[in-house]
């Protein structure tokens, strides 16, 4: 085991090895895309710029090393802007605020040792695909400012163009142009679009990312040094805060405020967080699986833990709510990420920009990197996508575009849950048309209907399970089977009691209720038995017999053999039996008698000996059968490949089964057609004996028994031949009346009239 352990840890550092070089470029990318959006959250939540930093360091270095997901990155969280000004505002201050994100991190914990992130697999893809499509719609909206305006935040952008339509002065826009960053976020997308399409091995090699941020701080560097008017500076450049040393930095950490413990909203805010923060969580999770080329998937328990663990250090320093942030997935996918190294990297980078690099990382205009995210938008939305879903079916494209629409326009809670709500909408009128099947079964004594019960048996099965049992006609037989089922729900309960009690005796109908457990509030109850009865042999003809067997192996052939309850079938069988058949056939274990005419307990006699041969005990079993018990018809079965009837062919035998082959010979030497290859490879020549030793074993059945010939004269019983074909399941009932005259019979002898009669009558009915 250690060997082994060991051969898993040098395998994985390879992996890592390979794909590290991948990991590190995407790294750089995300961090680089992350730091605007730290500080934008953090600004956003009226809380201090660093605790968005922290927080992006904590999602990427602790959160990345506990989860198990390889593509997913972490860090603050813009769906919780709302509810962390909420906390802000009624718990009064932001050391208040920490220790509500504290208990936070510790509800988050338990909610995955609950092991609650099974959610996460109900959420239907397409509203996943409407969050993805959302995000890069709101990635493209909320990047245009730095992308191509003066105006310093998207309030300020929206607010200048109501004010230029309600003037129905549009020209005057132009004047809020940033022709710099325009420049830089044109020339960047062109840049990216070409690193995307080009067939260059070499150029490929470079992550396009990359080369867009040296590209703008170096063209941004020439336009100060010539004085152009597109220079970009101050609020249009990257804003990370200054520390000069490591005791500057860890000043500006703040610790929760313990003196609010008895503050009961400090808990409602911490469960509220918990929640807000776990389903955001799943959600960008099961997207970013969906975004994963390899379509690799995690633990979404172990997920929840890892965020609530991030959480909890974040509210002992001083940081910000941190979800799983679909943006940073998107962007480390699109990247070329490998593995979660990535995440963890990037948070690396995030705590040496803060404590090195804050100056150099200064000059990065945020025009290039919101080129970056307007890139990621567009590969996020790509026209293919809405095609794809629409034509799925409305009822796929109707709650994605839901999904999207309350995304943008609302927040991305509300939106999953609109997405949600309406998918709700057409599984319940799916559910509603879904009919439940009604399997028709014909029994030795008649035609009858069951109702299987799918396994979860839930509400939405109710209006389906009402249809069908509203079509079931009267005077006839039900069997409402509950055996496959692993949970029915009380309703469907109640509705079954009320059709026992009410419906089935107004209409008539014989009901029978198997496989209901004992802690249901409904029990089995049985009606009527399905073995074969006194009456319903009685009943029988021997051509209707012959015609059930044949409904049976057909039945075999195509799968769809009857749902039997065998233990009903052993309790009702126990005190008497009253079979419909008796089978002669051979011990081949390919050849199953009960099996092949999807009969039961109770409905035939099976004889099985080799080659399907004829003596004293085997007649004397027949007679048992017909004249003792009141069986309506004998079959003899051959079958294809007869291991008895080769060896005979061959004239192989020793000991008693020389005995055996004896008894076959006479139709191998009735056999005149072949002359040449008379053994058991010439496979028609095989074909004949087989036919001619089973049409021999009819005739000895016939002349050997007064009784059955007696009753077989007076057709009080049927004597039929037929051939089971090993390779398809099929069984060949036959006359054998053309190759009698071969074994002795006259050619329109009373028995080849017989024989050819109940054929002719079994299949009339």
């Amino acid at each position: 085991m250690t060997a082994q352990l060991v051969k898993n840890l040098r395998k994985m550092r390879i992996y890592q090895r390979r794909h590290l070089k991948f990991d590190f470029v995407a790294a750089i990318v995300v961090f680089l895309v992350a730091i605007p959006l730290c500080l934008g959250i953090a600004l956003a939540s009226n809380a201090p710029p660093l605790s968005g930093i922290l927080s992006g360091i904590l999602g990427g270095i602790i959160v990345g090393l506990f989860s198990g997901s390889q593509v997913s990155v972490s860090g603050p969280a813009a769906g919780l802007v709302a509810v962390v000004l909420a906390a802000l505002a009624q718990l009064g201050d932001f050391n208040t605020f920490l220790l509500a994100l504290v208990i936070a991190g510790a509800f988050q914990i338990v909610i995955g040792a609950l092991r609650a992130g099974f959610i996460a697999d109900y959420v239907p893809s397409n509203v996943i695909q409407g969050l993805l499509c959302a995000i890069g719609i709101l990635l493209i909206v909320k990047q245009l400012h730095s992308a191509f305006s003066l105006d310093h935040n998207l309030k300020e952008l929206k607010g200048h163009l109501i004010d230029a339509f309600k003037a129905a002065n549009i020209n005057d826009l132009h004047i809020r142009i940033n022709s710099g960053a325009t420049f830089i976020s044109l020339s960047s997308i062109a840049l990216l679009v070409f690193f995307d399409k080009t067939k260059s091995i070499f150029l490929k090699t470079i992550p396009g990312p990359i080369v867009v941020v040296a590209f703008g701080i170096i063209i941004n560097q020439l336009f100060a040094l010539t004085g152009s008017s597109f220079v970009q500076d101050g609020l249009r450049l990257v804003n990370i805060p200054k520390f000069g040393n490591i005791e500057d930095f860890l000043s500006q950490i703040q610790s929760p405020n313990w003196t609010a413990w008895n503050n009961p909203k400090v808990y409602a805010y911490g469960a509220i967080i918990a929640l807000v923060a776990s389903l955001e969580t799943l959600l960008n999770v099961k997207a970013g699986e969906k975004l994963d080329k390899k379509r690799r998937s995690c633990s979404k328990d172990r997920e929840l833990f890892a965020q609530g663990f991030g959480n909890l250090i974040a509210g002992f320093i001083g940081g910000l709510p941190i979800t799983s942030v679909v943006v940073r997935t998107s962007v480390s996918i699109q990247a070329g990420s490998r593995t979660k190294i990535a995440a963890i990297l990037h948070g690396v980078f995030l705590l040496l920009a803060v404590m090195l690099a804050a100056g150099m990382l200064n000059q990065i205009p945020l025009s290039c990197l919101a080129a970056i995210l307007i890139h990621t938008g567009y590969k996020l939305n790509k026209p293919s996508i809405y095609r794809a879903i629409y034509v799925q079916g409305l009822e796929r494209f109707i709650p994605f575009i839901v999904t999207l629409i309350g995304i943008v326009t609302i927040d991305l809670l509300m939106g999953i849950i609109l997405g949600l709500m309406v998918s709700a909408f057409f599984i319940l009128k799916s559910n509603s048309r879904v009919r439940l099947d009604i399997i028709k079964e014909n029994y030795p004594n008649g035609m009858t209907n069951r109702l299987v019960l799918p396994q979860q048996t839930t509400f939405l099965n109710k209006a389906s399970l009402v249809a069908e049992l509203e079509t079931i006609p009267k005077n006839s037989q039900l069997i409402i089977d509950a055996r496959y089922s692993h949970y029915i729900d009380k309703e469907v309960i109640e509705l079954i009691n009320e059709f026992k009690n009410e419906l089935a005796p107004m209409k008539q109908i014989s009901l029978n209720l198997i496989g209901f457990k004992e802690h249901y509030d409904i029990h089995n109850y049985i009606d009527f038995i399905n073995v074969t009865t006194y009456d319903v042999q009685s009943t029988l003809t021997p051509a209707r017999v012959l015609h059930v067997l044949e409904e049976g192996n057909n039945r075999f052939i195509h799968d769809t053999r009857i749902h039997r309850c065998l233990k009903t079938d052993v309790e009702h069988t126990a005190d008497t039996q009253h079979p419909i058949a008796v089978v002669l056939g051979c011990i081949d274990s390919r050849v199953p008698i009960e099996t092949i005419f999807d009969m039961t307990l109770g409905d035939i006699f099976c004889i099985r000996i080799a080659g399907n041969v004829i003596n004293e005990d085997v007649l004397a079993s027949i007679e048992f059968a017909c004249h003792g018990t009141g069986t309506k018809l004998i079959v003899v079965l051959g079958h294809t490949s007869c291991g008895a009837i080769q060896a005979a062919c061959d004239h192989i035998g020793d000991g008693n089964i020389t005995q055996l082959r004896k008894k076959i010979e006479p139709a191998i030497n009735a056999e005149t057609t072949t002359k040449d290859n008379r053994n058991s490879k010439n496979k028609m020549f095989l074909h004949n004996v087989t036919e001619l030793n089973t049409a021999q074993s009819i005739t000895q059945i016939y002349n050997c028994s007064p009784i059955i010939k007696k009753m077989t004269d007076e057709e009080s019983i049927g004597l039929a031949g037929a051939i089971y074909d090993v390779n398809t399941g099929r069984v060949k009932f036959e006359d054998f009346s053309n190759i009698l005259p071969l074994l002795g019979e006259k050619k329109d002898g009373l028995l080849g009239q017989k024989l050819n009669k109940l054929i002719t009558d079994a299949s009339s009915l």
